[in-house]
């Protein structure tokens, strides 16, 4: 009675170890990167927004409002109530951007939304076709 018990468990150790065999050496070719936002501003065009880089510098991103619509999907725009600290995920396919998940509060009150002028030299930093994000 042991002797096919064992070999019947052995034999499963054996195939479950070829399943997975297989699917280790996949690596999937999509990665993300979470950073800060410090301020985010929203334009007539799109939004602004000023995020954290390594050490104390910052960066920015000019994310247009065409990419929010759910037919492009190169942006989505998460709003949340709660005591999140709002971030901005990059999504990267094979080394490029891919797209951007912007997660802020629902309340424009919060400190990270700010306001700013209607400056016209902005509107050609909105036409962009993908992220150049520095890290």
């Amino acid at each position: 009675m042991k002797r096919p018990v064992l070999l019947i468990l052995a034999f499963m150790i054996v195939l479950s170890f070829f399943a997975v065999i297989p699917a280790a050496s996949q690596e999937s070719d999509m990665y993300y990167i979470n950073v800060p936002i410090l301020k985010i501003f929203p334009h007539r065009q799109g939004y602004y927004v000023i995020y954290r880089r390594s050490g104390l510098k910052t960066g920015e991103a000019y994310v247009p409002k065409t990419w929010l619509d759910r037919r492009d999907q190169r942006a989505m725009m998460n709003l949340y109530t709660g005591d999140i600290a709002p971030y901005m995920t990059i999504v990267l396919k094979e080394g490029e951007f891919n797209h951007v998940r912007v997660v802020v509060p629902k309340n424009l009150k919060h400190p990270v939304w700010g306001v700013m002028g209607m400056r016209e030299d902005l509107d050609s930093k909105f036409e962009v076709e993908k992220l150049d994000i520095k890290f």
